[in-house]
């Protein structure tokens, strides 16, 4: 997020048309999109620690090289190595992290991991902001760069990697995948989040704007929001596994689809930002829920976590590109209620479904021997 508050500088200093400023910030993404499946098929045949190690370094090297860019082609290269080194991070890292603490507790560790970016993403524009308009443009990546060394130096201390390879070819992953209950609803969960996220940091501004919001009274109703999301995500990461399931997911879901009665049905200003705050508990706990849904997922299927944190990311990435595109679509053919009802409707019908979907269950089955086979699985 550091990069956010400067690109308008780095436009001026390396002479960026707007294409080129919008191609930058867009490459990471793009990075994490498509490096994301193919390092969580690696890391299960090879091993989670190198992998986020590497990326820890790499995290070091593509920061000081936005910070040090000349020109387009310099900085479009030092945000595409940060996206590889994000996405290998939120992939293999995410699976280290889920191994290292074994048996139950595993998925519920990662939780911490979505409290923490929510951190990031909160105090990371203030403190490029700052920095950067006291020291130099320079000045936020180099310091991003010597933490992320020094983080990159401690992993390196860290235990070895003692969780056991779980690599199996695509298409029997994909195949274990589809029958995994938990796994296809933390898909949906990732396809809930990535929609609406990318939607309503689309509709939400452009409302406000229209209301008279300035962009920095705009930035301070989403740094409000991030505090909220925070403190919300640490209570449900505290909650441990207890909260990790198909059913909880989808009450919050329910939940935070009744938040789009208030600009469904209010226009003001006032109605945009009450929507803002009060979806947060409920997006901190589906957000917080994501990785480890998927987590006990990759546990009961026996298959590799790495492998599942790689395509719930590609998931998430593709949603999340899909969702602002298709709400400016609707916005601009109807009206941004419009936008924001077809956005309710999306998320209350997969809340609704991940609630089914999450339904203890118990039923019989004839064998072609005559023998009663019991099939139990639970959300």
């Amino acid at each position: 997020m550091a990069i956010v508050p400067l690109a308008p500088t780095f436009a001026q200093r390396l002479s960026l048309s707007k294409l080129e400023l919008g191609v930058v910030l867009a490459s990471a993404g793009i990075a994490t999109l498509f490096i994301s499946f193919p390092v969580g098929l690696l890391a299960d045949r090879i091993g989670t620690r190198a992998l986020t190690i590497g990326s820890s370094g790499l995290v070091a090297a593509s920061s000081l090289g936005q910070g040090l860019a000349w020109d387009f082609w310099s900085l479009l290269a030092a945000r595409v190595a940060f996206g590889v080194a994000l996405g290998t991070i939120w992939t293999a890292g995410l699976a280290w992290r889920s191994e290292e603490s074994g048996g139950a507790d595993g998925p519920s560790a990662l939780g911490a991991s979505v409290t923490a970016a929510g951190v990031g993403i909160m105090l990371g524009p203030a403190f490029a902001g700052v920095l950067g308009n006291v020291f130099g443009l320079a000045a936020p990546f180099v310091a991003l760069a010597v933490a992320a060394a020094g983080v990159t130096v401690l992993l390196g201390r860290s235990a070895g990697d003692r969780a056991p390879r779980r690599s199996r070819p695509v298409g029997e992953t994909l195949r274990s995948v589809r029958r995994n209950r938990i796994l296809v609803g933390s898909a949906a969960v990732m396809v809930l989040l990535g929609v609406s996220g990318g939607a309503v940091n689309l509709l939400v501004p452009l409302q406000l704007r229209g209301d008279g919001f300035s962009e920095a009274t705009t930035g301070l109703v989403f740094t409000a929001s991030s505090a909220v999301f925070v403190l919300c995500s640490a209570l449900v990461t505290r909650a441990g596994g207890r909260l990790i399931s198909l059913r909880v997911a989808g009450l919050a879901a329910i939940l935070y689809a009744a938040t789009f009665v208030l600009v469904v049905l209010g226009t003001s200003a006032g109605a945009t930002v009450a929507f803002l705050l009060f979806r947060s508990p409920f997006w901190a706990a589906i957000s917080t829920l994501s990785y480890p849904l998927g987590a006990l997922g990759a546990q009961r299927a026996g298959i590799g976590s790495a492998s599942v944190m790689g395509l719930l990311n590609l998931v998430w990435g593709a949603a999340g590109a899909l969702g602002p595109i298709a709400a400016a679509a609707t916005a601009q053919a109807a009206s941004e209620q419009v936008a924001f009802l077809v956005l309710m409707i999306f998320v209350g019908a997969t809340g609704l479904w991940l609630l089914g979907l999450g339904r203890p269950r118990s039923e019989g089955r004839r064998s072609a021997a005559g023998e009663r086979v019991v099939v139990e699985s639970t959300g």
